[in-house]
């Protein structure tokens, strides 16, 4: 729509156009009386086209009224109608600059017509004659993102904040941008996020605290690989890609980053509309052509071809690897988790309980366990409940070792102390979200709707685009359809 100022401006414009007739000057056509008879400085759609139209036939019989023709682009944009409004604007500022807002209007259909680089250069035009910047730089910046172009979607992000400080979720992405490219210039913007947002807290403060500890080595590709683990870590992965292969550009034969960058260009094609069966496997055949023994290339490599159904060729690469890492504990979670996948549910419990025996003070594998008891309600009360409830006695402030405590407890139909496990959960971290989906379901299958629906409603707004928003939008399609 067009807004108040401009329909005042498109008033005065035509107010000659109808005092004119009124005073008796110049014979007109029957069509210029046609025309002028269907210019209306208010309606819909249809009459902003007709407007539009009728104005660029008033300026053919009046050619003087070349002010027209930016009045004739701003109708044609109310209406919809992108080629139009082009040509009145292209019309128009051939004899005359055009007014700010109608830069802005121009830039916007070319846009629509799929033409933005002469958009960019509108909105540049916009920006200098007096535009409303945070305008200009929200449109370089939607332009920009769909160009994958981020470099110029950071010069945007600090612009944008730049005018609007208060803005803390503006800052937090722009935090995690500067993250990838120079993460110690990420450090103020993610730190002022989470001192103004708590949902923001969690996130902001590991992606600092990763930051800081990986920078006191004072190796740029180092600190850039631990970053891209961080924006992985809050499923980030465009950005964490772009981190590993600004690391792999400052040390080419950084097999870890290699490694990592075949991993999140697995998930970074996702938001992109589609993922090419091979993405990643380069570089991850790049990173152990550098290390054959590298721990971390071996495992990625052995989940990229779990991940693709191939399980012998993850089973083959897990063994190799295991025979080299005997005492490490991940690589037996690994291969417990390849066997299950696979059926063989004996041979991977073993597997995921040598992993706790190597490290029975680990609050993170005695969860992985309860998980996989869990996950395949295996043996839930001989061992998920256990494990679960060891995982949350080694680390209680661990918001993940409460939440698997009650889901086990759940399926095991415990529904109060469920409910009061993953109460603790959200507790001791207000923006976890699959506790508030957990709590969802808690409500549900107590017939509490309402209060299911506002937990669901809370987490896709919380944590949009993660696999607990995904869970929650499933259960609401499934309980709300």
């Amino acid at each position: 729509m067009l807004q108040r100022i401009d329909l005042q401006i498109i008033i005065r414009a035509l107010i000659p156009l109808f005092v004119i007739p009124l005073l008796g000057i110049a014979p007109r056509p029957h069509e210029l009386q046609h025309s002028l008879q269907n210019v209306q400085p208010a309606g819909g759609a249809g009459a902003a086209g007709r407007s539009a139209s009728s104005l660029a036939q008033i300026v053919e019989y009046q050619p003087w009224r070349v002010d027209l023709w930016q009045v004739a682009g701003a109708y044609a944009v109310q209406a919809g109608d992108s080629q139009a409004a082009v040509t009145y604007y292209e019309r128009g500022n051939r004899v005359d600059a055009l007014t700010p807002i109608n830069y802005l209007y121009l830039g916007d259909a070319y846009q629509q017509q799929g033409e933005e680089q002469a958009a960019l250069q509108a909105w540049e035009m916009a920006l200098q004659a007096g535009a409303d910047p945070v305008e200009v730089y929200h449109r370089y910046l939607a332009v920009h993102r769909r160009q994958h172009n981020s470099q110029e979607v950071t010069a945007d992000l600090q612009a944008l904040a730049t005018l609007r400080p208060a803005d803390v979720q503006l800052r937090y992405t722009l935090g995690l941008y500067l993250a990838a490219q120079q993460p110690q210039e990420a450090l103020p913007h993610l730190a002022q996020a989470a001192d103004l947002d708590p949902s923001l807290k969690p996130r902001a403060d590991a992606l600092v605290s990763s930051i800081r500890a990986a920078s006191r080595s004072d190796d740029p590709a180092y600190t850039l690989l631990e970053a891209g683990r961080a924006l992985a870590a809050v499923g980030e992965w465009a950005r964490a890609a772009e981190a590993f292969q600004r690391s792999v550009d400052q040390r080419p034969q950084f097999a870890e980053a290699w490694a990592y960058l075949g991993e999140a260009r697995q998930h970074r094609p996702l938001e992109e509309g589609g993922v090419d069966p091979e993405t990643g496997l380069v570089e991850l055949q790049k990173a152990l052509e550098i290390d054959p023994d590298s721990l971390v290339a071996n495992t990625l490599l052995a989940l990229y071809w779990q991940r693709h159904g191939r399980f012998d060729e993850a089973r083959d690469v897990l063994q190799r690897v295991s025979g080299i890492y005997p005492e490490n504990p991940a690589l037996l979670v690994e291969l417990g988790n390849l066997l299950a996948q696979d059926g063989e549910m004996e041979v991977a419990l073993s597997a995921y309980q040598a992993a706790v025996e190597l490290e029975p003070r680990q609050a993170d594998y005695w969860r992985l366990l309860a998980g996989f008891s869990a996950g395949y309600e295996y043996l839930l009360g001989e061992v998920g409940l256990p494990a679960a409830r060891r995982a949350a006695a080694l680390d209680p402030d661990n918001p993940a070792n409460l939440d698997m405590l009650g889901q086990v407890l759940l399926l095991l139909r415990d529904f109060a102390s469920a409910e009061r496990t993953f109460q603790r959960a959200v507790q001791v971290d207000a923006g976890y979200a699959p506790g508030h989906v957990h709590l969802g379901l808690i409500y549900i299958l107590r017939d509490e709707r309402i209060q299911a629906r506002e937990k669901w409603s809370y987490v896709l707004e919380l944590a949009p685009g993660t696999p607990a928003a995904d869970q929650a939008k499933r259960l609401m399609d499934n309980y709300f359809p």
